[in-house]
């Protein structure tokens, strides 16, 4: 819809304007609060509303606001002199009349596009549920409209209140991903050097090294890598995590009823024992009907309560221990193979069966669109957020949620809004299956795979992250990080810049008059070296996170 079009529209159906102006932010400073609950009454607006203002007067935005029943859209705000090198985050309360609970989604419309989603909310009738995003704008804009959608297109009262849009410009937001990368994924180290009595030793040389990262990062791999030296090298030289792409998949491992195969599995295993490299188990069930074996997909009733049994007790008996993480039914929210077939508890047993074969692997929800886009109403973050609550309360161990990140062109403000949403549920959120549409060139793809891994490494509710990028001779599913012959490609140069930028490189300065030697490392394992007069002592030591400065006492 046309900006004009769309605004006469809005002064047909006598909707309620805003009429705002664009301010600088106060201070630069994101604000991460979010919520997944529906409240009584809404909160106050993030950033006092942001360059979100009533009018001319510059008021506080009211908590709630005058709306007509049109059964499509609600109260929008305009706005001017949006930026397109500004990154907004976007956020309000939504209540409804009319229907218990609808999809709403917030949508921009400006006078140089048609309209995209900023965001959505699962929203109820009586209560106030919040929604956060954000956007990024292809080119500058000097008008455009923020409105709300409601999907089921069903006729319904929406109320909006605590409206806030707030810019942040490239330094601020690069500001403010440093901030936190240095408050989760780094802390201060004091080394106290003394002799055997006790006395301080000034000017003593001390050498810091780190020998391995706390923070999860890495690739899937294929069969592809066994017998493959240079692959092997490549990748132990970078990584720490690994996933199978398909090998543990239902399809592999029993392509005919009561035919195991574990072999390329096992390979697997063996090469990430050898590398000391933590690995997920993905995946357990997949619910797309279509990757379900052939044979599988032909039981009905109690052969295919049988066979789903025989599965979990296979496969999880084989490995038990093996895999720190289980996708346990992949992709739930898209598709409903065996939960039509055996009833909707079928989730809830899976997880529950696989608790009881692996106790102490991570559990899971693994699923696409919930990060990358808001377009998908299938996986919203809300319906992601409902879901995983649906299986919590009726018993299931879900300890983890699994974002599998298939991007195109990222939506960065909008990426971090679902993380902040996902994040008030206190689980470990891992990105599992991150890569770049290859509809765009290599170089395209490296940019926005900067983008993606440096907003998710550093917002502080993120516990690892997974490339999809294992190797093939005909290429990689979407993106590959080196051709054949491992030479790099321009995301292979993008990840081990990232490494590098994201490790402590080897450190050495000699203690003062204190007798101490202060440093900020990432988090991990270090070796410490010091050396005095004509003695030397090695210390080794873990570097987890915490508030505190951690203490060395190392004794020369």
């Amino acid at each position: 819809m046309g900006i004009a079009l769309f605004l006469e529209v809005l002064l047909l159906i006598e909707l309620l304007t805003f009429m705002l102006c664009i301010a600088a932010p106060s201070n630069g400073w994101y604000d991460y609060t979010a919520y997944t609950e529906c409240k009584s009454e809404p909160e106050p607006a993030l950033y006092n509303g942001g360059i979100l203002k009533y009018g001319d007067s510059g008021d506080e935005v009211p908590f709630t606001y005058q709306t007509t029943e049109t059964g499509v859209y609600s109260p929008a705000f305009v706005v001017y002199g949006l930026n397109q090198s500004t990154k907004y985050t976007f956020s309000c309360w939504i209540k409804l009349e009319g229907t218990y609970s609808s999809l709403i989604t917030a949508r921009l419309s400006t006078d140089s596009s048609g309209n995209r989603c900023i965001g959505t909310v699962l929203a109820q009738s009586g209560c106030w549920s919040f929604l956060k995003g954000g956007f990024v704008l292809d080119s500058s804009s000097q008008s455009a409209v923020i409105f709300f959608h409601n999907a089921d297109r069903n006729a319904l009262k929406i109320s909006v209140a605590g409206g806030s849009l707030q810019p942040f410009s490239t330094e601020q937001w690069a500001m403010h991903q440093q901030d936190s990368i240095r408050k989760r994924r780094k802390r201060a180290v004091t080394v106290h050097v003394a002799d055997s009595r006790g006395n301080r030793l000034i000017n003593a040389s001390v050498t810091v090294q780190q020998i391995s990262k706390e923070f999860p990062l890495g690739s899937a791999i294929a069969d592809t890598i066994v017998g493959n030296p240079a692959y092997q090298s490549w990748f132990a030289e970078r990584f720490n995590a690994a996933v199978f792409e398909n090998e543990l998949k239902w399809y592999a491992t029993e392509p005919v009823a009561g035919l195991m195969n574990y072999d390329s599995a096992d390979q697997l295993l063996d090469f990430v024992r050898a590398n000391r490299i933590m690995v997920r188990g993905h995946n357990i069930f997949w619910e797309n009907q279509e990757t379900t074996p052939s044979w599988v997909r032909n039981l009905t009733g109690d052969d295919l309560r049988n066979a789903v049994k025989n599965r979990i007790t296979n496969l999880m008996t084989r490995y038990k221990g093996e895999f720190a993480h289980w996708d346990v039914n992949n992709e739930m929210l898209h598709y409903n193979f065996y939960e039509q077939r055996l009833g909707p508890n079928a989730s809830l047993e899976f997880f529950d069966t696989a608790q009881d074969a692996d106790p102490l692997a991570t559990l899971f929800m693994n699923e696409y669109n919930v990060i990358e886009t808001c377009d998908d109403t299938f996986s919203t973050v809300d319906t992601y957020v409902t879901r995983l609550k649906e299986l919590k309360n009726g018993g299931a161990i879900l300890e983890g949620i699994g974002l599998e990140g298939h991007f195109s062109r990222p939506n960065i403000p909008l990426m971090r809004g679902i993380l902040d949403k996902l994040a008030t549920l206190n689980l470990p959120i891992w990105f599992t299956e991150i890569d770049i549409s290859n509809s765009f060139d290599a170089h395209t793809q490296a940019q926005y795979l900067e983008e993606v891994l440096r907003e998710a490494y550093s917002h502080p509710s993120v516990s690892g992250i997974m490339l999809w990028t294992a190797m093939h001779q005909n290429g990689c599913y979407q993106m590959c990080l080196t051709d054949w012959n491992m030479r790099n490609l321009p995301t292979g140069d993008t990840v081990d810049m990232l490494l590098q930028e994201w490790v402590t490189n080897q450190l050495t300065g000699a203690t003062d008059i204190h007798g101490s030697y202060s440093f900020l490392g990432f988090l991990g394992e270090y070796k410490v070296t010091v050396n005095y007069a004509n003695r030397s002592t090695v210390a080794f030591m873990s570097l987890p996170q915490g508030a505190e400065t951690r203490q060395l006492n190392v004794q020369v």
